[in-house]
């Protein structure tokens, strides 16, 4: 009597981690998936999504765990023999062979991986995929000439040319409109035929709704939840990590004193920055849409939205980082549109970037300095006293590596360096990323220091609740435009809030 052994998973992931020095990016992250199954990924900004993608599709190696696949270990393996194996994955950002025809760039992938027995298998093959992936009108063009849907689905096209048993879909929906989004889930549905299964890691909530039958979320590395997607979905936990509710225990900054002049502006009071119908993007991607909003003198104004939203975007563009393509903005009353980056500098905005972009090379205290290298010693004295005041972790390793620091102190040092230029305005991008919560209290009580001192503010936070602690009015950005705004308290209980951030508005 023949014994019955049932065929392995095929994927399993265990105990899967990634360490960059001090920063956990995952940590212990398991994943279970077989054939035909759609999984979805989410999580907010900086939970460690790409890391993971990365680690399954084989671009990244693990520090801890171990990647199965069909039954095999295959955790040592580079991307390309991952590949060969049968998983194939797209990335966020197109990455086609762009002086290559759309079919050409097909071919690549087939013959990489395993060669057919004549070129007209191999062509007919082509055919299909390209068929499938509403591409064959356009087999002759170079990807250079299409246009960013066209992109997205020769993405989705080469790594169909790797006949992938697993594909690992990348953030697709970044960047596109709502009817580009609606022909991408038709294009990701209609391969969900049983003969492969599907990871979506995504920002874009309406993708892993419509598209995945569970769906994980992590968060700060770890996996927090997962389960059937609409049951994920409707969890208060998963929307309290979205909106920044889930460290409700954690002590919150002070509000600042009431009712300094600076601090609480009034709606007489002539805005410092104002904003009037900007649109901005990447290249073929229209990032943020006819997007107004103002900031009066010593006003904390907070910028939220989901992942995916626009709100680096929007910094970018008002630190003229990017240009505009259409709109003006004004910096005390003056038109700074069409002036560069360095001239915006000098007439006092800076922009704490997120990722901190520390420089390794140099210290502490030379990276501080960087950005006061304008002004005289006396004044660098001071400015450096001031942020060491501020940021006392900061005094003590100023002689130490700027990136020899944990997380945590690195981000007080981008805030320090921000600081020390003595902006006018500072814009803020997502300094909470990837923190953990003390570590978050720690930064914005500093910032609600600030506050308190009257520096104007731009807070672009995916946190709702830190960020409206903080500030005095909120706009927050959903595909780019600005859905919601007001008063931070009244923004605060709005019922749209939660809505805005699931994609479940009407």
């Amino acid at each position: 009597m023949s014994s019955y052994a049932p065929s392995p998973l095929l994927l399993e992931a265990a105990g899967l981690g990634k360490r960059y020095g001090g920063v956990v990016a995952n940590d212990g992250i398991d994943i279970h998936l077989d054939k035909g199954h759609v999984l979805g990924v989410i999580g907010p900004n900086g939970a460690g999504k790409s890391t993971l993608i990365g680690l399954l599709g084989g671009a990244i190696r693990p520090s801890a765990g171990t990647i199965r696949f069909q039954g095999e270990d295959i955790t040592g393996l580079p991307a390309s023999e991952r590949a060969r194996r049968g998983i194939g994955r797209t990335y966020q950002i197109p990455r086609p062979f762009l002086d290559m025809t759309v079919a050409d760039n097909l071919a690549v992938g087939q013959f990489a991986v395993a060669p057919l027995d004549s070129a007209a298998a191999a062509e007919r093959e082509r055919r299909q995929i390209l068929e499938r992936c509403d591409l064959a009108d356009v087999a002759d063009v170079k990807a250079k000439d299409l246009p960013l849907l066209r992109r997205k689905r020769l993405e989705v096209a080469r790594a169909l040319a790797l006949k992938p048993k697993l594909l690992l879909l990348d953030e697709v929906g970044a960047g596109l409109i709502d009817s580009e989004v609606s022909d991408l889930i038709a294009l990701i549905r209609s391969l969900q035929d049983g003969q492969r299964a599907i990871i979506i890691i995504e920002h874009m909530i309406r993708i892993v709704k419509e598209c995945c039958e569970d769906l994980l979320v992590i968060n700060f590395g770890k996996v927090l939840t997962r389960g059937r997607t609409a049951e994920v979905l409707a969890s208060d936990e998963v929307s309290a990590v979205y909106l920044g509710t889930s460290h409700g225990g954690a002590a919150k900054p002070p509000r600042a004193a009431a009712p300094e002049p600076a601090a609480a502006a009034s709606s007489a009071t002539k805005p410092l920055l104002v904003l009037d119908a900007v649109s901005a993007g990447y290249g073929q991607a229209r990032v943020i849409n006819d997007l107004s909003l103002s900031a009066a003198p010593g006003q904390v104004v907070g910028v939220l939205g989901p992942n995916g939203a626009g709100k680096t975007t929007l910094a970018h563009v008002i630190s003229r980082a990017l240009p505009v393509t259409a709109g003006r903005i004004r910096f005390d009353g003056e038109d700074i549109t069409d002036l560069p980056a360095y001239a915006v500098a000098a007439r006092g905005i800076a922009h704490c970037m997120e990722g901190r972009h520390i420089f390794a090379s140099l210290s502490v205290e030379e990276n501080l300095l960087v950005a006061a290298r304008q002004v005289d010693a006396a004044e660098r004295r001071l400015r450096l006293e001031r942020v060491f005041a501020l940021f006392p972790v900061l005094a003590e390793r100023r002689k130490a590596g700027g990136t020899s620091m944990s997380g945590g102190q690195q981000q007080a040092l981008a805030i320090g360096r921000a600081l020390m230029a003595k902006p006018r305005l500072a814009i803020f991008d997502e300094i909470s990323l990837g923190l953990a919560p003390v570590m978050m209290d720690r930064l914005y009580e500093a910032l609600a220091a600030l506050k308190r001192e009257g520096l104007t503010m731009l807070v672009v936070e995916q946190d709702v609740e830190r960020a409206l602690d903080l500030a005095d009015a909120a706009y927050i950005i959903n595909k780019g435009r600005i859905t919601l705004s007001g008063p931070a308290a009244v923004v605060r209980h709005d019922e749209r809030l939660r809505h805005l951030y699931f994609g479940t508005e009407e």
